[in-house]
């Protein structure tokens, strides 16, 4: 699972271009993990910052990849 390999600083970028595009951010930026939520059992979610943009907030880990 994508979430247990990213922590809090990570770089990463859209795993799907197509989310990036709705959301006006360019495909290939660059963001930071400033957020990491549902530990205990419940569904993991992150919050990404990227440059310009509000911080998005609980999205699934999965739409990301950690940059290497």
């Amino acid at each position: 699972m994508a979430s247990a390999t990213m922590t809090r600083g990570d770089e990463v970028v859209f795993e799907r271009l197509d989310l990036a595009e709705v959301l006006g951010i360019w495909r290939h930026a660059k963001g930071r993990v400033v957020g990491i939520h549902g530990q205990d059992g419940r569904a993991p979610t992150i919050d990404v910052k990227f440059d310009g943009h509000e911080t998005l907030q609980r999205y699934l880990p999965d739409l990301f990849r950690r940059v290497q």
